[in-house]
């Protein structure tokens, strides 16, 4: 329709003017051309703060997330809130002990989820989903001795050595540090786990404490004298001194801490 309208005036001005049929095929041909275009398409990204669901330590996917269980069986407690968040740490079950008067080493057991998903290293697990890149660090703490409600199990002391990082598997963001092997020190502070210097450590990441390769069967040493997996990386020392008593079980807190500030700062 708007060729003909071109095609209507041209003619009529043709003829006025004393115009020929050449100016008049000329109009009718810009009337055709096609052009070009340009349209935009963009996103914009805000921070998250949903809790970030834990994930297989040995394959970080946040698509495919997994549920741990505590030692006991029991659900873990949720993960604290974002954009930057701790997901979820492992308990250190270092199970049922006979008493004896010479130094033991024990292990804790290793991280177990529902269904059937095998055992795997004990692990810790942080998201920042800030989007500022600003990074973050990631300590632990053991607030006291061991203590059965009564006594402290004087001497004892709870290691965590082969700390090592994973993330999604292709990411292009810089991944955080691990921290170095650690006695832990009641009462002290806090020791570094994982960390991410600024501009690394957006995402989800994981700092496993030794390997799932290295994970150690032991034969009938679970409460309902069943094998036990255990993680050796994680340990508690025992003196033969220390007064044991069978009337409590023995326990203390560890205080993880996510600080919103670099690892260099």
């Amino acid at each position: 329709m708007k060729s003909q309208l071109i095609l209507s005036s041209a003619l009529i001005l043709g003829l006025i003017g004393g115009g020929t049929v050449a100016s008049v095929n000329a109009l009718v041909a810009s009337a055709d051309d096609g052009g070009t275009y340009t349209t935009q398409a963009g996103v914009t990204f805000t921070p998250n703060t949903n809790p970030t669901n834990p994930v297989d330590p040995d394959n970080p996917d946040p698509n495919k997330p997994v549920n741990p269980v505590d030692p006991n069986g029991k659900d873990p407690h949720p993960g604290t809130n974002g954009p930057l968040s701790i997901d979820y740490v492992s308990d250190f079950d270092f199970g049922k002990q006979m008493i004896t008067s010479s130094n033991q080493t024990y292990y804790a057991k290793a991280q177990g989820y529902k269904g059937d998903t095998k055992p795997t290293a004990l692990y810790s697990q942080v998201s920042d989903n800030r989007g500022n890149g600003a990074g973050w660090q990631l300590g632990v703490k053991q607030d006291s001795q061991l203590n059965n409600g009564k006594d402290d199990l004087k001497g004892a002391a709870i290691s965590i050595k082969n700390l090592n990082v994973n993330g999604l598997s292709g990411s292009d963001i810089t991944a955080p540090t691990s921290g170095s092997d650690m006695t832990l020190v009641p009462g002290g502070g806090d020791q570094t786990v994982m960390s991410a210097a600024k501009g690394a450590g957006q995402g989800t990441w994981v700092s496993r404490m030794g390997s799932t390769a290295n994970l150690l069967s032991e034969k009938g040493t679970a409460l309902d004298g069943s094998d036990r997996t255990v993680d050796k990386s994680v340990s508690l020392y025992v003196p033969g001194a220390s007064n044991k008593s069978v009337a409590n079980q023995y326990s203390t807190t560890l205080t993880w801490t996510l600080k919103d500030t670099p690892a260099n700062s």
